[in-house]
C-alpha cells in the first residue's frame, strides 16, 4: 500500500475516533477510555522490547504517575497538569537510580528488579497511610482547563486521545531516528552492538527512562478519569496483562500492535461478562486462542491475508492504483 493510501486511511481512522463520542453510549465510550490508557501501558512495553529488555514494572511506574499526581492535588491542592511533569520527574528519577543498579547486569536482573518494583510499590501504597492505604486515596478533584471542569465522558476521552496520539507520534519519531536504529541492533544482538561501538548499557536506560516519561503521563491520566486511586489496580498480574497487550495484537508491530490488542482485552471481558469469578476463564481461553491460531498477533493476519484479499476487490485495487499514481 503506497504512503498516499495509507495517508487516506489514517486520515478516515481519526476521523472516526474524532466521531465516536457522538456515535457512542456512554458504557462503551468508557470501554474505549480504558483502552486508551492500557494502550499507552501496551506502547511503553513494546518500545522496551526494541532493547531486548521485556518489562514486568509496567504497574509500578503508573502507580507514580497516578499517585504523584492524586496527592499533590489532594493534600498541595496542585493543578492536575502541574503534577503530570512532577509526576514526571518522579518516575524518571526513581527510575535511574534503580535502573541504574539493574541494566548493567543484564535481562534476567532486569525482570527481577521490575517484579520486585511492582510487588513493593502496592505494599507500600496499601500499607503506608500517607497514601491512602488499602482502601484509596478518596474522591480527587476533576482536572479544569480555564475555569472549565474536566467531567464528562466525552471530556475525558478527547483527554486520553491527545496523550495517545502524542505518544504514537514521539515513539514513531523515536524508532526513525539515529537512536532508534541502535536500539533497533541491541534488539536484534546485544554482541554485534557492542562490537560496532553502541554502549547497549547507555541506550538502554535512555530507553527504558523514556518509557517511564510515558508510563507516569498515563498514570496521570488514570487520576483524571478515575478521580481516585487504589493499590489493587497496579497489581503484578496487571503487569503481566500489559504484556499480553502486545503479544496479541503482534509483536513485531510496536505501533498499532499494543492498541489492537488493548481494544481486544479490554472488550472481552466486558461483553463476556456473566461473573465477574469467571472473567479470567473466559479472557485466558481467548488468548490463548488467538496465540495458537495467529501467532504473529492480530495485525498479522490482517497483513497476510486481509490486505492482499483487498488488493483483489476491483474497486480497492482501483484505489491503490490511483494513490500510487498520485
Amino acid at each position: 500500500m503506497s504512503k498516499t493510501a495509507k495517508l487516506t486511511l489514517l486520515g478516515i481512522l481519526f476521523l472516526i475516533l474524532m466521531a465516536a463520542p457522538w456515535m457512542l453510549n456512554s458504557y462503551v465510550l468508557q470501554i474505549l477510555i480504558l483502552t486508551i490508557t492500557y494502550s499507552m501501558l501496551g506502547l511503553a512495553f513494546a518500545f522496551t522490547l526494541k532493547v531486548g529488555l521485556p518489562r514486568f514494572d509496567i504497574a509500578g511506574w503508573w502507580a507514580v504517575g497516578a499517585y504523584t499526581s492524586a496527592l499533590l492535588m489532594q493534600k498541595a491542592h496542585l493543578s492536575f497538569w502541574l503534577t503530570i511533569p512532577a509526576g514526571i520527574i518522579i518516575a524518571v528519577a526513581l527510575g535511574w537510580l534503580i535502573f541504574s543498579v539493574a541494566i548493567p547486569r543484564g535481562m534476567m536482573v532486569f525482570l527481577l528488579f521490575g517484579m520486585v518494583i511492582v510487588l513493593a510499590v502496592e505494599q507500600i501504597v496499601g500499607s503506608v497511610s500517607f497514601f491512602g492505604g488499602w482502601g484509596g486515596t478518596g474522591m480527587l478533584p476533576h482536572p479544569t482547563i480555564a475555569g472549565y471542569t474536566i467531567i464528562k465522558k466525552p471530556d475525558l476521552y478527547y483527554m486520553g486521545l491527545f496523550f495517545l496520539i502524542v505518544n504514537i507520534l514521539i515513539y514513531y519519531l523515536l524508532y526513525n531516528s539515529k537512536i532508534g536504529r541502535a536500539w533497533n541492533a541491541i534488539g536484534s544482538s546485544v554482541k554485534l552492538a557492542n562490537s560496532v561501538g553502541i554502549n547497549v548499557v547507555r541506550y538502554r536506560m535512555a530507553n527504558v527512562l523514556i518509557g517511564n516519561v510515558f508510563l507516569a503521563v498515563a498514570g496521570s491520566y488514570f487520576v483524571a478519569y478515575s478521580s481516585v486511586v487504589a493499590p489493587s489496580t497496579f497489581s503484578f498480574p496487571n503487569s503481566v496483562n500489559i504484556m499480553m497487550y502486545v503479544v496479541i495484537g503482534g509483536i513485531s508491530y510496536s505501533l498499532f500492535g499494543p492498541l489492537v490488542g488493548a481494544a481486544i482485552i479490554t472488550f472481552i471481558p466486558e461483553y463476556f461478562r456473566i461473573a465477574k469469578e469467571k472473567e479470567p476463564i473466559f479472557t485466558a481461553i481467548a488468548i490463548i486462542l488467538i496465540i495458537i491460531l495467529m501467532p504473529a498477533g492480530v495485525i498479522g493476519i490482517f497483513d497476510r491475508r486481509a490486505i492482499p484479499w483487498f488488493k483483489r476487490v476491483r474497486w480497492l485495487s482501483w484505489f491503490t492504483n490511483k494513490a500510487k499514481e498520485s
